[in-house]
C-alpha cells in the first residue's frame, strides 16, 4: 500500500487538473511529448459495486512518480484507453460523482493486454486492502465482492479462449456447480436482471461471470448457481464487431456410435455495431443481428424386434436473433437506456438420437419479443438509485411428427409418436429497483426484485393417443404393456405465476483488513403459502492477517430459498380431476380398448397441504494468497444441506403385495407434491487464476466433492411411496472429481493459443428393473436390496485448443481495424464421453452406454473488428 502521504499528493495533483481553465473532455487522450515514439496502450472499464459500468468517470494517468500523463473521460459504456505510452510503471486515478476516489497501479509493455477492470466503491471514505502491486487482475482483497474463487471472462478473454459456437454461456457454465442449481435450473442474471437470456449478440457482450460475491442478498441462488452477464453499451464512436462461424464435418472425426460419419454443417453469422446517434455523444446506440444454419445428424443406436437399429437422422436447426438499444446520458453521471430484442428458433426432428427413433421426433418452434429498460440516477454524492426491467413474450410449440401411440420399450427404443404435442405462452415481467447509500464505514444496498410475474398459457395435448410402456422385447414381442398413459378433457390453461423478493445488505468496513457483509433476503411465491417463514439471512467476511499481507481468510453463510416453476403450476391445475383427465392403466391390453377405459379412475396431482418452500444452507471458508503480482490460489471449503427439498409420492399407491387394491378406488395415482426431501453436500475447491508468467492467462479449478440426497426433484418419485427412506445414495449429479482449466496464451505477437479442458469423474447410474412392478404408475422399480444410483457411470475427458492470429487493417491507434483468424479444436483427442448409460437390467444394452457426446470438430472463425 502507498503511503497516506502519496495518496494525498497523487489527489492534490487530480483535483488541480480538474480545476485547470480547459475542461477534461478537451484534455481527453492527451499525450505526453515522447508518446509519438511509443508503441504502447492501456485500456479499461470502470464499474461500480453491482457490477454496472460508470459512464463519464474522469481517469487520469500518472508515471509512478506522480507526473501526469494524460486524461480523459471514460465513454458511456465505462470504457477508457491511453494510447501512445513508453513501456513502464503507471497508476491510473478515476473520480466519479457518488464513488469514492480509486487509484491502481499499471503496467505498460509488450506483455499488458488485459483490459483493466477498475470497480469503485461508493463514497464511504474508508480504506481498502489490496494485497499485491502491479496489476487489477487476481488481486487478493478484503472487498467482500471480490473473491478469487470466482471465474471472470472479460471482452479479451472470450476472444482468445476456445468457444464452441460463439456460445459463452456454455464455456463458463463449466465453473458453475450443478448441485447447488435449482429447480428451474441456471438462475441467468443480465446487467443485473434475472432473464430467460442475454438479450444481445454474441459480440455484444461485455463480461461473463460465475460465483461473484456468493452470499450477497441482491440474488435468489448462491454464487455457484447463477451465471451473470454484463452487456455492452453505447459509445461516442462508431465501434463494432463482424464474425462468421465455420464447421463441416469432412474435417471432423466420426461419432462412436455412427457406422457412417454424417454430413454436418454450421454457418454463423454475427454482429454487433455501437456508435453515437446525436452530436456530442450523449446520445448512443448498440445494434446486433444474428442468423445461425445448424445441420446436424441425430445418431441411433437402438434395438427392436428385428435387431440392432444404427441410423444418422437430419437435425437442422435454424435460429435468427436481433436486438437494438438507445442510451441516453443526463447530467450528474444519470442514464437512460432502452432497447428491443427478437428471436426465432426452429428445430426438427427433436429429440431423435440413443434409444429414440426417427419416428418419435418433433418439431420446435420458439419466438421471442423483448424489451429491456434501465435507468441510473445518481441522488447525491451518497445516494444512487438503479432500476432494471424488463418485458418480453413467447411462444413454443412442440408438434410430434405423427399421431401414432408412442411405444416405449425400456432400455432398448422409442417407438410410434412422440405423444408430445405441447404449446407454451408467456407473457413475462422481471425487474429490480437497487437503492445504494454510502456513510463513514458503511456501504447499504436495498431494495425490490421480482424475479418473475408472468401471464402463462399452457396448452397439453401429450398423450393425447396414449403412451405404451413395456419392460422388456421379450414382453413387447408378448404384447404384454407394463402401464398405458392416456390424456383426455381440457388441454388449455392460463395462470398467472408471481414471484417476489426484497432485500438488504449493509456492506461494513471495520477496519481496513476486515470487511463484514449483513445481508437479508425475503422470498414470496404464490400457489405456496408459507411466505411469513421464507427469510434469508446472509453473511460473509473477508480478513487479512495484517495491512500488507498478502494472504485473505474469507468465508459466510446463505440460506436460499427455491421456487416450483411453472411446469408444477401447471400440473397442479390441470390434473384436478376435472380440467385434463389422466389415466394410468396397469397391464393393460395392447392396444387398449375402449371397454378397458370405461369407469376407470382418472389420476390427480396434489399439494401436500404441510409443503414449504425448499431451502439450502450453504456456507464455505477458505485462504486465498497472492502467487505473483497477478496470479493468486485459494483453498475453499464449501458444505451444504437441502432441506424441506421438493419430490412427488404416489399417495394412493397400491399397498403391499400382490399390489392389488389402493386406499381410493374412486381415484387412480394421487401425485402428491411434497418438501420432504433431503441432501448434504461437502466440496473442497482449489483454485489457481491469473497471469503468473507471459506464457499463461486463466484459471484451474479441481473440486473434490460429494453429493447425497433423498430426491431428484419435484418430478422425483420414490421407488415405493410408502418409504422414501431408502432413496438416500448418491446425487443424480455427485461427480467425485472435477478438473476444469480454461485459459490463453501469447508466447509470441503473431499467435495467441487458446486451451479449455474439463476432466471429471462420473455420475451415478440407477439400476431398474424396467417395469412397473407394484402398480403406482411410475416405471422406476429397482431389484430387491438395490439400492439407488447404486452404478458408477463413465467419466469424461474433453480438451479443447484453438490459435488465431490479429491482422492490423489500419495503423490509427484511435480507430483500428484489425480482422482476426482463428483455428479451434474440441475434444482434440477424440475421447468417447458416453452420456446416455442404460440402467435397465432388461436391456440388451445394460451397463452400457447408447450415446456420446460429439467427436473431434473443427471450426474456423473470422471476426473483424473495428
Amino acid at each position: 500500500m502507498p503511503s497516506h502521504r502519496t495518496a494525498a499528493r497523487w489527489r492534490c495533483v487530480l483535483l488541480l487538473s480538474v480545476l485547470c481553465s480547459q475542461p477534461l473532455a478537451s484534455l481527453a487522450q492527451q499525450r505526453n511529448p515522447q508518446s509519438d515514439a511509443a508503441s504502447y496502450a492501456l485500456s479499461g472499464i470502470v464499474l461500480d459495486p453491482s457490477s454496472a459500468v460508470i459512464p463519464g468517470a474522469q481517469v487520469a494517468l500518472m508515471k509512478d512518480d506522480g507526473t501526469p500523463v494524460a486524461q480523459m473521460i471514460a465513454d458511456t459504456r465505462g470504457s477508457f484507453r491511453f494510447d501512445g505510452l513508453s513501456s513502464g510503471k503507471y497508476r491510473l486515478l478515476v473520480q466519479a460523482i457518488g464513488f469514492r476516489n480509486t487509484s491502481i497501479d499499471a503496467s505498460a509493455g509488450a506483455r499488458s493486454r488485459a483490459e483493466i477492470r477498475i470497480t469503485m466503491p461508493l463514497d464511504a471514505h474508508t480504506e481498502s486492502v489490496t494485497v499485491g502491486a502491479s496489476d487489477s487482475a487476481a488481486q487478493v482483497s478484503t472487498e467482500i465482492s471480490a473473491n478469487q474463487s470466482s471465474t471472470t471472462l472479460d471482452r479479451n478473454a472470450l476472444d482468445r479462449v476456445p468457444v464452441f459456437d460463439q456460445d459463452y454461456i456454455s464455456t463458463i457454465s463449466r465453473f458453475l456447480d450443478s448441485t447447488g442449481i435449482g429447480t428451474n435450473g441456471v438462475t441467468l442474471i443480465v446487467n443485473g436482471v434475472e432473464a430467460n437470456g442475454p438479450g444481445v449478440t454474441a459480440s455484444a457482450i461485455q463480461e461473463v461471470r460465475v460465483n461473484q460475491n456468493p452470499y450477497s442478498p441482491l440474488f435468489a441462488r448462491p454464487g455457484r448457481a447463477r451465471l451473470e452477464i454484463i452487456t455492452k453499451g453505447g459509445t461516442p464512436d462508431f465501434h463494432g464487431s463482424l464474425n462468421f462461424l465455420f464447421r463441416d464435418s469432412t474435417f471432423d472425426a466420426r461419432n462412436a456410435f455412427a457406422e457412417v460419419k454424417p454430413p454436418e454443417q454450421r454457418r454463423y453469422f454475427e454482429g454487433s455495431v455501437t456508435g453515437p446517434l446525436t452530436p456530442g455523444g450523449k446520445t448512443t446506440f448498440l445494434a446486433g443481428l444474428n442468423e445461425d444454419f445448424l445441420d446436424l445428424q441425430a445418431i441411433v443406436h437402438a434395438q427392436d424386434l428385428h435387431g440392432p437399429i444404427q441410423q444418422n437422422v437430419p437435425n437442422p436447426t435454424r435460429h435468427f436473433f436481433g436486438s437494438g438499444r438507445i442510451f441516453h446520458d443526463f447530467s450528474a453521471n444519470d442514464q437512460f437506456w432502452i432497447g428491443y430484442s427478437y428471436e426465432r428458433r426452429t428445430v426438427h426432428n427433436q429429440g431423435v438420437g440413443g434409444t429414440a427413433l426417427p419416428e418419435a421426433g418433433t418439431d420446435l418452434n420458439f419466438q421471442e419479443h423483448e424489451i429491456n429498460i434501465s435507468y441510473r440516477h445518481v441522488v447525491s454524492t451518497k445516494w444512487v438509485n438503479q432500476l432494471r426491467f424488463l418485458v418480453g413474450h413467447f411462444d413454443n410449440r412442440t408438434a410430434s411428427l405423427n399421431t401414432d401411440p408412442a411405444i416405449v420399450v425400456q432400455g432398448a427404443f422409442t417407438g410410434g409418436g412422440a405423444q408430445a404435442d405441447f404449446r407454451r405462452t408467456e407473457y413475462h415481467f422481471d425487474g429490480a429497483d437497487i437503492v445504494s447509500y454510502a456513510s463513514g464505514k458503511h456501504a447499504w444496498n436495498f431494495g425490490i426484485d421480482v424475479p418473475d410475474i408472468s401471464r402463462r398459457g399452457y396448452d397439453d395435448f401429450t398423450n393425447s393417443a396414449g403412451s405404451y410402456t413395456f419392460g422388456s422385447l421379450a414382453a413387447y414381442q408378448a404384447s404384454l404393456p407394463s402401464t398405458y398413459v392416456l390424456q383426455r378433457g381440457v388441454g388449455h390453461l392460463i395462470f398467472l405465476e408471481k414471484v417476489l423478493g426484497a432485500f438488504i445488505e449493509d456492506n461494513i468496513r471495520i477496519k481496513s483488513n476486515l470487511s463484514v457483509s449483513l445481508g437479508m433476503r425475503y422470498y414470496w411465491q404464490n400457489y405456496f403459502y408459507d411466505a411469513p417463514h421464507n427469510f434469508a439471512p446472509r453473511v460473509a467476511f473477508a480478513y487479512a492477517p495484517s495491512k500488507n499481507s498478502k494472504t485473505v481468510v474469507r468465508g459466510g453463510a446463505g440460506l436460499f430459498y427455491d421456487r416450483t416453476g411453472p411446469g408444477p403450476i401447471s400440473d397442479l391445475l390441470h390434473f384436478n380431476g376435472v380440467t385434463l383427465l389422466r389415466y394410468i392403466l396397469e397391464n393393460p391390453a395392447f392396444p387398449a380398448t375402449p371397454v378397458q377405459l370405461a369407469g376407470f379412475p382418472t389420476s390427480v396431482a396434489t399439494l401436500d397441504p404441510r409443503a414449504r418452500m425448499p431451502r439450502t444452507l450453504q456456507y464455505s471458508a477458505g485462504l486465498e494468497r497472492q502467487v505473483t503480482a497477478r496470479s493468486s490460489f485459494t483453498a475453499t471449503y464449501v458444505g451444504s444441506r437441502g432441506m424441506d427439498l421438493f419430490r412427488s409420492i404416489d399417495a394412493n399407491a397400491p399397498l403391499a403385495p400382490p399390489y392389488l387394491l389402493v386406499p381410493d378406488p374412486a381415484l387412480g395415482q394421487v401425485r402428491q407434491i411434497q418438501s420432504e426431501g433431503y441432501q448434504k453436500s461437502n466440496a473442497i475447491e482449489l483454485t489457481f487464476q491469473g497471469k503468473p508468467s507471459k506464457y499463461f492467462t486463466g484459471q484451474v479449478q479441481y473440486t473434490l466433492s460429494k453429493t447425497y440426497n433423498n430426491t431428484s426433484g419435484i418430478t422425483f418419485f420414490p421407488a415405493n411411496s410408502y418409504d422414501p427412506s431408502n432413496e438416500w445414495a448418491r446425487s443424480d449429479l455427485d461427480r467425485r472429481h472435477k478438473l476444469d482449466l480454461l485459459g490463453s496464451s501469447q508466447p509470441t505477437r503473431f499467435l495467441t493459443f487458446g486451451l479449455g479442458l474439463s476432466v471429471y469423474s462420473g455420475l451415478p447410474v440407477n439400476v431398474t428393473t424396467g417395469s412397473d412392478n407394484n402398480g403406482d404408475g411410475v416405471v422406476n422399480d429397482r431389484p430387491a436390496n438395490v439400492p439407488r444410483n447404486s452404478m458408477h457411470g463413465p467419466g469424461l475427458i474433453n480438451l479443447d485448443m484453438n490459435v488465431s492470429h490479429d491482422f492490423a487493417l489500419s495503423k490509427s491507434r484511435e480507430h483500428a481495424k484489425n480482422l482476426s483468424v482463428s483455428l479451434s479444436s474440441f475434444n482434440v483427442l477424440n475421447h468417447v464421453n458416453d452420456v446416455t448409460y442404460i440402467g435397465v437390467i432388461t436391456s440388451p444394452f445394460f451397463g452400457h452406454a447408447v450415446a456420446a457426446q460429439p467427436p473431434r470438430r473443427m471450426q474456423i472463425n473470422l471476426q473483424f473488428k473495428f
